[in-house]
């Protein structure tokens, strides 16, 4: 089975962490995987993969928005049994491509998220509802996520799948904590939170809950268009000392595991894969209350109401002075990790991607 996995680019993000780990274990188990990104940026993912003898080939079609990306991916499409996309502008690119050069190889795509921009806006309604109908199977991280492309795109139901996104559990359970003193300067309660700086992360948010947390740092791993926006704001919040932004990193598991607290504050998460990252690493979690990610968090640890930067206050103050309910939920935490390994979502795609095989052979078999 050849496949070709199409995405943006490689630059560390849920989506693309996910796909790195899914393509390491399909390469193990003998399926010949490529993956097709629109952007070269020299990640940590893509030296990995390119490491582990993922051949990675690059669009040529210059910036990721620019329709020249069509022609480009058109080249690439080839030879393979199945393609996989994920993320926009990816997903239309493939469509367009696939469709103007008359590439009959099955699609299949992976919507990784409850909410995009192009949701606010009707009129994208019609190029949405296309570029899906060209889609065999439009897999769905969760339950919620398949919920919200129902709505958008009622006529996707039948073709919808839910395959809930997984961890590297041994990843994030082996090896030795980051040393606090080295990374916040100090042995104080440390606070973690990991994601891109973008509005659905609601950095702002966490930010200033940490005005009524005394004594606590926090350490933000990622980066994003809005990391200035954020640092500008810690400073006029009087956390100068107490925020280390941490940007990329490749030592995360460490960074949590020295960690007290881990706090996911999105306004919107379809799965929360950095929460169940730091679940799985023994940290106590705290989430706000979102379709998708509250399905994740909930009964192994505590929501609070999204955007409610008071409650939020109050829920870390309360966990970092009891280590016993902090013991109690990292426990919680690490069993509900054990749900989602990697390869059981490893294994789904598989059995997806053989559905979708065989039952192309059938309507050839027919015809």
């Amino acid at each position: 089975m050849r496949i070709l996995q199409v995405i943006d680019s490689l630059q560390v993000g849920g989506a693309e962490v996910l796909l790195r780990d899914l393509s390491l274990r399909w390469k193990a188990r003998g399926l010949a995987i490529d993956i097709a990104i629109l952007r070269e940026t020299g990640s940590p993912l893509e030296k990995e993969l390119a490491a582990a003898g993922v051949r990675i080939k690059v669009s040529e079609g210059g910036a990721i928005y620019s329709w020249r990306q069509v022609p480009a991916l058109a080249k690439l499409l080839s030879g393979y049994d199945l393609i996989h996309v994920h993320l926009f502008p990816a997903q239309l690119w493939v469509a367009l491509a696939a469709r103007m050069g008359g590439v009959r190889t099955p699609l299949v795509t992976t919507e990784h998220s409850t909410f995009n921009s192009r949701r606010n806006k009707p009129i994208f309604r019609v190029m949405d509802r296309w570029m899906y109908r060209q889609y065999r199977r439009l897999v769905c991280v969760s339950e919620a996520a398949a919920q919200a492309m129902h709505s958008w795109a009622p006529g996707t139901r039948a073709r919808l799948r839910v395959i809930p996104n997984g961890v590297d559990l041994a990843r994030f359970r082996q090896g030795e904590a980051a040393d606090k003193r080295a990374v916040v300067g100090d042995e104080v309660p440390v606070v973690a939170s990991v994601g891109r700086f973008e509005r659905a992360k609601n950095h702002a948010c966490l930010l200033h809950a940490m005005t009524a947390v005394a004594d606590a740092h926090l350490v933000l791993i990622g980066d994003g268009p809005l990391r200035p926006e954020a640092e500008q704001l810690a400073g006029t919040l009087g956390l100068t000392g107490r925020v280390h932004f941490l940007g990329r990193r490749t030592d995360v598991p460490q960074l949590l595991r020295m960690s007290d607290v881990y706090v996911q504050p999105s306004r919107y998460e379809a799965f929360g894969l950095a929460a169940l990252e730091a679940m799985a690493a023994g940290v106590p979690v705290i989430a706000s209350t979102v379709p998708g990610l509250a399905a994740v968090v909930a009964g192994a640890g505590v929501l609070f109401p999204a955007g409610d930067s008071k409650r939020l206050a109050a829920e870390m103050d309360s966990l970092l002075r009891s280590p016993e309910r902090r013991a109690q939920l990292a426990d919680a935490g690490a069993r509900r990790a054990e749900s989602y390994s990697i390869e059981r979502t490893a294994e789904e795609y598989v059995s997806l991607y053989r559905e979708v095989l065989d039952n192309e052979r059938q309507a050839e078999a027919s015809a």
